[in-house]
C-alpha cells in the first residue's frame, strides 16, 4: 500500500527471467552459465514423504562425495543419515537415489537449455565467438560430469562386457517445451558404450574450447582445459583403455620423479595437510572443485565439513563443530598397507571424542559456515591414474612407481617404509597403487568409482568375484576398534555380490512412472 504511488515498470523478477530476456544481454548470459554450476552444487532434496524441499548438495555439492563413499567399506555411517545406501536397502523410491538421478538430469537439462541460448546469443551478436567457445566448453564439461555420475550408479561397468550393458539416457537437447517433454518421456537407455562415446565427444570439444587457466578461485571452480583432460583420463580408466589413459595423462604430467603440469600449472602440495587448507582456500593441486560459500552451501545436513567434520571445535576444525556423521572405518585405518608413520593419520584424521568415539577426516575444516569446496578432481588423482595405467600396460614400471611415490612419499617420510626404485612391478605394483587410492581419496567420494570399475574386470576387485565388500556396522565402532595394523573383527554389515541386483541402483520410480520405455528397461530385480 505504501508503494502504491510508485511507478513500477519492471514486472520481470530477476530470479526468474524468461529465456528471450536472458540471452539478449551479455551479463545475463554470464549469469545463466553460472547458474548451471549452482545447479551442480546445490540441487534440491525431496524427502518424498510430504516434507519440504531442502538444499542438500545434490548432485556434487556434497551428496556425490558422501554417497559414493558410504557405498564402500572405508567409511562408516554413524547416524543413519545414509542408512539405506550404506546397507544397500534401496528401492526405486529411495530419496537418495531419486534425488541423485533428478539432480544430475537437472544439471544436464540446464546445461542444454543454456547451450541453446548462448548459441542464439552468439548468432545475434550478443556475445562474441570467443565467449561462446568458453561457455560451450564449460557446459559440455558439466554435462559429461553429470552423465558419468549417473552411469556408474545405474549401469554395469564398461569393463564387464566392453560397454554393451544398458546405459542411461544421454540428453543433449533442452527440455523446455511441451513437445520436448513428450519426446523425453520416450527416451531409452542405449548402451554404456554409447554413453562413454558421447561423454568423451563432449570433453574433446570442451578441451578445445576452454582456457588453460583462470584467475582467482575461478581457476578451480570454473572448468578449464586441464579439468576436461583430467575427466577424460578418468573416463578412459573406467573403460580400461590404459593406453588412452596414458595419452591424456601425458598432457598434464611432466617430470620423472617430481611432477608438474604444463597446462594449468598443477602440482602436488608439499604435505597432505597443505592439500586441504580448509574453507575456500585453493592450492595448485586443485583442478576442479564445486564452490561453496557461507551463504550458499548444502547446510548442516549435507555440507562436507558438517557431515565428515569433528564434533570438537578448533583446532580440530578451523571454525565451529561438525557432526561426525561419517567416520573412517577400521577396515582402512587398520589396514596393513597403511603405514603407522603416514602423515595422513595425523594431518588428515583425528579421534572424535564424545559419545561413541570415532576416527574422522580433517579434510574439511569449516563447519560453522560450510565454505569448504567439494573436491572433484585433484592432481594426485591424475598422477595415480597414470601410474595405474603404466603398471597395467607394463611398459614403464619405473615411471609408474615414481608417480606412486610422488603422492605417497609426501605422507610416508620414513625411508624404511618407502618403496625403493625397482621394488614393485606387475600385479604387486597395481595393487599398491589401488591401496594408495583408498588412503589418499577417502572422504572424497572415490570409493564407489573404484568398486564399480574393478568389479567389472574382476582381477583387482576388492571383493573376490566383484561386488561391494562387507562393512562395519555402526555399533562396532569404538575407540578400541582402531589401531595401526591391528586386527579387525568381522564386519557386521554383509557384503553384496556383483551378481545381485543390489550392486546397482534402480531407475527411480518417479522416472519410470513417466517413461514407459525406461520402465521396461528397469534394472533387474526392481
Amino acid at each position: 500500500m505504501a508503494l502504491g504511488s510508485c511507478d513500477v515498470t519492471d514486472l520481470q523478477p530477476q530470479n526468474a527471467l524468461a529465456e528471450n530476456v536472458v540471452y539478449s544481454d551479455p551479463a545475463r548470459v554470464a549469469l545463466a552459465v553460472t547458474g548451471v554450476y549452482s545447479a551442480a552444487q546445490s540441487g534440491y532434496y525431496d524427502p518424498l514423504t510430504g516434507g519440504v524441499l531442502q538444499t542438500r548438495g545434490y548432485p556434487f555439492g556434497g551428496a556425490a562425495t558422501e554417497l559414493d563413499d558410504v557405498r564402500g567399506e572405508d567409511v562408516v555411517d554413524m547416524a543413519g543419515f545414509f542408512g539405506i545406501v550404506y546397507t544397500n536397502a534401496i528401492t526405486p523410491a529411495s530419496p537418495n537415489i531419486v534425488n541423485m538421478w533428478s539432480g544430475c538430469y537437472a544439471v544436464i537439462n540446464q546445461a542444454n537449455v543454456t547451450l541453446a541460448g548462448i548459441r542464439q546469443a552468439a548468432a545475434n551478436g550478443v556475445i562474441t565467438p570467443q565467449q561462446l567457445d568458453v561457455y560451450e566448453g564449460e557446459l559440455l564439461f558439466l554435462r559429461a560430469l553429470a552423465h558419468h555420475q549417473l552411469v556408474i550408479h545405474f549401469s554395469r561397468p564398461f569393463t564387464e562386457n566392453n560397454g554393451s550393458s544398458p546405459g542411461v539416457p544421454y540428453r543433449t537437447d533442452p527440455i523446455n517445451t511441451e513437445a520436448a517433454v513428450a519426446q523425453a518421456r520416450t527416451a531409452e537407455r542405449g548402451t554404456v558404450a554409447e554413453v562413454y562415446t558421447k561423454m568423451l565427444t563432449d570433453l574433446d570439444s570442451a578441451e578445445s574450447k576452454l582456457p588453460d587457466t583462470r584467475s582467482g578461485n575461478a581457476r578451480v571452480t570454473r572448468a578449464t582445459k586441464g579439468a576436461a583432460i583430467a575427466l577424460k583420463q578418468r573416463l578412459r580408466q573406467h573403460q580400461g583403455n590404459w593406453a588412452a589413459v596414458v595419452t591424456e595423462g601425458q598432457k598434464l604430467i611432466q617430470g620423472t620423479t617430481s611432477f608438474t603440469s604444463p597446462i594449468g600449472g598443477y602440482a602436488l602440495a608439499a604435505t597432505p595437510q597443505a592439500a586441504f587448507p580448509g574453507g575456500a582456500t585453493v592450492t595448485a593441486e586443485n583442478i576442479f572443485s564445486i564452490e561453496n560459500s557461507s551463504d550458499d552451501n548444502p547446510g548442516v545436513n549435507g555440507g562436507l565439513p558438517n557431515v565428515f567434520g569433528s564434533r570438537s571445535g578448533p583446532p580440530a576444525n578451523t571454525t565451529g563443530t561438525g557432526r561426525a556423521l561419517v567416520a573412517i572405518s577400521p577396515l582402512l585405518y587398520n589396514a596393513s598397507f597403511f603405514t603407522c608413520d603416514d602423515l595422513r593419520r595425523t594431518q588428515l584424521m583425528q579421534l572424535d571424542a564424545g559419545s561413541q568415539p570415532r576416527i574422522v577426516t580433517r579434510k574439511y575444516r569449516d563447519p560453522a559456515t560450510s565454505t569448504d569446496f567439494a573436491p572433484i578432481i585433484r592432481y594426485a588423482e591424475v598422477l595415480l591414474n597414470q601410474a595405474e595405467a603404466l603398471a597395467r600396460l607394463g611398459t614403464n614400471n619405473t615411471l609408474a612407481l615414481a608417480l606412486l611415490n610422488a603422492v605417497r612419499n609426501r605422507a610416508v617420510t620414513a625411508a624404511a617404509e618407502q618403496y625403493a626404485p625397482g621394488s614393485l612391478a606387475g600385479t604387486a605394483l597395481v595393487q599398491a597403487i589401488l591401496n594408495e587410492r583408498r588412503i589418499e581419496f577417502v572422504a572424497e567420494g572415490f570409493r564407489w568409482d573404484d568398486i564399480h570399475r574393478l568389479s567389472g574386470e574382476m582381477t583387482f576387485s576388492p571383493r573376490p568375484g566383484g561386488g561391494i565388500p562387507a562393512k562395519y556396522a555402526t555399533a562396532q565402532i569404538t575407540t578400541t576398534a582402531y589401531g595401526c595394523k591391528a586386527p579387525t573383527v568381522a564386519p557386521g554389515q554383509v557384503d553384496i555380490a556383483y551378481s545381485t541386483p543390489l550392486f546397482l541402483w534402480p531407475i527411480p520410480s518417479l522416472e519410470t512412472a513417466n517413461n514407459p520405455t525406461l520402465a521396461a528397461q528397469q534394472n533387474p530385480g526392481y
